[in-house]
């Protein structure tokens, strides 16, 4: 081999070498790059899948918050219907219903409540048990329900109302929550006053009813005897001179008084057989006003205010006129210095009300329950049956007849008729 040719191998094995680390050195670079763009494509990839997800999640997530609004409102506005419920049953049940919390605290305050306590429930909400009821059955009871955990039925007690005094029957029961922890009591109660009104009055009617059929057989033994007194003194009398006349007269004049309450006694003890007529209220009352001031006579001035209604009631007239003429009597003698004596008549309803006040000295409240039993009186002079009278007539039309009295401020007779 010349020299020539080795220059030339040699030259050409130098290129291929050099082709060769410069092929080499393409490939990796290239294989470099081909995998750098792998790894930024999978990258990319990677962060466009994490994305992706985080939109996903927070669109689920605001679907859910869309879900939870939607529950609250439709839960909120179920609470505020059950609320409304609940305050539409307690305000029409006809009974005053109070909740009391633990410390007896007013908490809720139905309509009824009101009307029945007449006080408005903003004035006694958080206020206690003893400032609604004062101190008596009532809280005694609402305590023993919440500490004994019992409740106490049937009950009844009198509170002071600024129109007077009520009467009322009550309930309690223990309010709990769904695990039966006790959270307070529920108080119910209606009025009873009307209802204690017509039991006094039944019971007053069956004692005066015992009392009216002793008296007959008490007067029909005492108008024997007097009749054969009453004889034998006109038989003196014929015979007596100037000054036993005069004795005789007066021991005829005291058995004509006797008579006359024996006679007023028979009338109380037998029924009262009605004759209904249309009777003019208002005319009815002057007359009667007019005989009892004619009967007066003079002494101290008796002014009269009246306000009458010309209103008819279907009534026996001469049992009423007696009945009233026998109130106005007796308003008038509880004025023996004078003063003033008012009358009035409204119709209320299909009722036509009646007042007869006087300005007296009024009544004591121990008496009061027993100014309608017959021979019971205040007055030095009288026999007690007037208002007896008055009472029994009254209840035979199916009518009342009640008074409120106040020591040293005068006496309200109020009588309470059917209009018809």
């Amino acid at each position: 081999m010349t020299g020539a040719t080795s220059a030339i191998l040699f030259l050409t094995i130098f290129v291929l070498a050099a082709a060769a680390l410069v092929l080499g050195f393409v490939i990796r670079r290239y294989r470099r790059e081909l995998g750098l763009a792998r790894e930024e494509r999978q990258k990319t990839g990677n962060v466009s899948f994490i994305i992706s997800a985080f939109h996903e999640v927070t669109k689920q997530l605001k679907e859910k918050e869309q879900e939870l609004e939607r529950l609250r409102s439709l839960a909120e506005k179920r609470a505020e219907e059950v609320e409304s419920y609940n305050k539409d049953i307690l305000r029409c049940v006809t009974n005053g219903v109070i909740a009391f919390d633990g410390k007896r605290l007013a908490t809720a305050f139905n309509r009824a409540a009101e009307e029945i306590l007449a006080v408005p429930q903003e004035d006694r909400l958080g206020t206690s048990c003893i400032d609604i009821f004062g101190e008596g059955e009532i809280c005694r009871a609402v305590q023993i329900t919440f500490e004994q955990q019992r409740p106490v039925t049937r009950g009844e007690a009198s509170i002071s109302r600024p129109d007077g005094t009520v009467w009322l029957g009550y309930n309690t029961a223990l309010l709990t929550d769904q695990q039966e922890k006790p959270l307070g009591v529920i108080l119910s109660f209606s009025d009873l006053t009307e209802v204690k009104r017509l039991q006094e009055q039944m019971e007053l009617r069956e004692r005066l009813t015992a009392l009216g059929e002793m008296s007959a057989g008490i007067a029909h033994e005492l108008r024997n005897p007097m009749a054969v007194i009453a004889g034998y003194l006109k038989l003196f009398s014929r015979k007596a001179d100037d000054a036993q006349k005069k004795i005789l007269g007066d021991i005829g004049d005291e058995i004509n008084g006797m008579n006359r309450i024996i006679g007023d006694l028979l009338m109380f003890a037998r029924p009262a057989a009605l004759n209904r007529v249309q009777v003019d209220i208002q005319e009815l009352l002057e007359g009667c006003l007019a005989a009892v001031l004619q009967a007066r006579g003079g002494g101290p001035v008796v002014t009269t205010r009246i306000s009458l209604s010309g209103e008819h009631i279907a009534a026996d007239e001469g049992l009423l006129k007696q009945s009233f003429c026998n109130i106005i009597q007796n308003a008038v003698e509880a004025m023996p210095d004078g003063g003033e004596l008012g009358i009035e008549s409204r119709l209320v309803g299909r009722e036509v009300i009646v007042s007869i006040r006087d300005a007296g000295s009024g009544i004591l409240a121990d008496k009061l329950k027993k100014i309608f039993l017959p021979f019971f009186t205040t007055k030095d002079k009288g026999t007690g049956l007037g208002l007896a009278l008055a009472h029994k007539f009254i209840l035979s039309h199916g009518g009342r007849i009640e008074v409120e009295s106040e020591e040293g401020k005068g006496s309200v007779f109020t009588v309470t008729l059917l209009k018809g």
